[in-house]
């Protein structure tokens, strides 16, 4: 007895498989910053965030908001808070250097501020959370670090360092 298929139907069937593995091999798009930011900021207290507008980004974090494909920033405002959430997609290696140069020196800067000043904010900007998701760089800087790195690695993020 003969098990296989007639010729166009065993052809048509063997393109969909070939196409449906296709599809499912595909790296899933970026995230949203926008969203991240907005879950990842309901999942904790922070103090006093503003939005960090797009002419602003440079004064922090030292590249332009033209250095990434996306992106978006809550920062404190206060001056007492280092409490910080931000997400930069990025779309290739040059964006990737540029963005963490920039967060590596946002975060010497709040360090060097609070280092003899606050104590509790010095050590939440030293147990911040940095990971990369998808194409998205994430930072946040909150008195519950631990917790939100745990949710985002649960989501699939990596630590950059």
């Amino acid at each position: 007895m003969n098990h296989t298929l007639p010729g166009k139907a065993g052809s048509l069937i063997s393109l969909l498989l070939v196409l449906l593995l296709l599809c499912s091999c595909q790296k899933s798009a970026a995230q949203n910053p926008a969203d991240l930011v907005g879950q990842i900021k309901s999942q904790s207290t922070f103090t006093e965030l503003s939005a960090l507008s797009g002419d602003k980004l440079s004064s922090y974090f030292q590249f332009r908001d033209t250095d990434v494909k996306r992106f978006s920033a809550l920062i404190s405002v206060s001056g007492e808070s280092a409490d910080t959430i931000a997400a930069f997609e990025v779309t290739d290696k040059g964006q990737y250097d540029v963005v963490i140069t920039g967060i590596a020196q946002y975060l010497t800067n709040l360090s060097s501020s609070f280092r003899n000043t606050m104590e509790g904010e010095y050590k939440k900007v030293q147990n911040r959370v940095l990971v990369e998701m998808d194409q998205v760089i994430i930072l946040v800087i909150c008195s519950d670090s631990a917790a939100i790195e745990k949710h985002l690695t649960g989501r699939g993020a990596k630590s950059i360092y």
